[in-house]
């Protein structure tokens, strides 16, 4: 097990820079996760070994600091992970929160496979131990951070729970006419952050719908369409920004490009053309926004962390946690964890009442196991899959979520006090 001494992390602190207490201020970092061919595939129920890398797999990290504060926010290349051991890593490192996020892509390695590529050092130790080294390296590489936010759209998914006439749902896996189903949530969220210089360091594509392009007949590693769109955004813009896929709440959104044939020369076009169109959206989006009036001094977030009664075991309970940012006043985001479906996120930006909002799924902030599915009441009641048999939480758990996640959005904006206030119209 990976162990940080206590000079090393005195002489992290020590030579950071001096931190003006009324900013934000952000570093960056980025490390290769890609596992060795021959591990187990990920994300469909006929697990294969894998026999090649097409593209690679990375594990970034972004870590913001404000005044005493500190969050880091990882996002990896892998389907369904927790890392409990990372969150105990973090006091020692300065950092009060972190934030693990699943690309979710379904062409990775399988990191619960605890033998791989041997059991006393199984893949996720390894990928635990970079993805720390990440968040220590853009710790210590801090610089003034100013921010800004707009949203696209392009709807490059479609709604694999189809509602019937008589009000069930029957789930499409596949959907080989591309019939653009629904309701889904087309919206590609960008944030944006600069330097003191104006110069671009980071993209924030905050995007919903699963990266299963590529299906269970492949077996070579790859990020999937998240991995192309990043790689064609940090082209197009140039050395030294870093493109950051989010996924957002896509557990019942599949793409309409789909690569099933098993032969990569086939496929791997497939997943390109996917990737470059999410990328053209981001990037004309990007264009289009503009800085928040210039300011950088306010990063607040809240925790909580909910225990839930488990759908089907009654004496079982599930423990559950959600995270709200809130960025200069006008950047909100509420994360979630496991699989929740779109309606969340449309939710979150109707109720939040904020110029921009932001939703993280597949989010570990309390290094909890997985959660699963999290479907909303109605699609719950529907069923279909990720809907029924093959979630663990009660019905409601994922409005109670993002209420929670609402709520400390309105307490840090303080619109919600602590105690009882006197009607101002007396």
């Amino acid at each position: 097990m990976l162990k940080i001494a206590a000079g090393f992390i005195l002489l992290l602190l020590s030579g950071a820079p001096d931190l003006d207490a009324a900013a934000i201020y952000a570093g960056l970092a980025k490390v290769d996760i890609t596992p060795p061919i021959g591990g187990q595939t990920t994300g469909y129920s006929s697990a294969k070994p894998t026999d090649g890398i097409h593209d690679p797999l990375y594990a970034k990290a972004l870590v913001l600091q404000s005044g005493e504060k500190s969050l880091a926010i990882v996002t990896w290349d892998s389907c369904v992970f927790t890392s409990p051991w990372l969150h105990e890593q973090m006091p020692d490192m300065g950092i009060d929160h972190l934030l693990l996020l699943n690309t979710h892509t379904h062409a990775g390695q399988n990191l619960n496979q605890g033998d791989f590529p041997s059991a006393e050092k199984p893949w996720r130790k390894t990928v635990e131990e970079r993805t720390l080294a990440a968040i220590q390296e853009a710790r210590q590489n801090l610089f003034p951070a100013y921010f800004a936010a707009g949203k696209g759209s392009i709807q490059l998914g479609y709604n694999r729970l189809v509602r019937q006439p008589e009000g069930h749902a029957l789930t499409h896996f596949e959907n080989p006419e591309r019939i653009p189903y629904g309701p889904v949530d087309p919206t590609v969220g960008i944030l944006r952050i600069t330097d003191e210089k104006k110069a671009v360091r980071a993209v924030i594509v905050n995007y919903t719908c699963h990266p299963v392009v590529l299906g269970p007949q492949n077996r070579k590693i790859s990020a999937d369409y998240p991995g192309v769109m990043r790689d064609v955004v940090e082209k197009r813009l140039g050395a030294g920004v870093e493109c950051i896929f989010v996924q957002g709440g896509c557990g019942d959104i599949n793409p309409l490009i789909m690569a099933r044939t098993g032969n990569p020369d086939e496929d791997f076009p497939l997943v390109e053309s996917m990737g470059n169109l999410l990328a053209d959206e981001a990037l004309n989006t990007l264009k289009r926004i503009e800085n928040l009036d210039g300011k950088s001094d306010e990063l607040l977030f809240k925790n909580k962390k909910i225990t839930v009664n488990h759908r089907w075991e009654a004496e079982e309970t599930v423990p559950v946690s959600v995270t709200s940012l809130l960025i200069n006043g006008e950047i909100g985001v509420v994360t979630m964890p496991g699989e929740p479906h779109h309606q969340y996120q449309v939710d979150l930006r109707e109720k939040a009442a904020l110029p921009h909002t932001f939703f993280f799924g597949y989010c570990d902030d309390a290094g909890f196991d997985w959660t699963g599915y999290i479907p909303d009441v109605e699609t719950a009641a529907r069923g279909g899959y990720g809907a029924s048999d093959t979630t663990k939480v009660e019905v409601g758990t994922g409005e109670r979520l993002l209420n929670q996640g609402l709520v400390q959005l309105y307490e840090m904006r303080g619109m919600l006090k602590g105690k009882p206030q006197r009607n101002i119209h007396e």
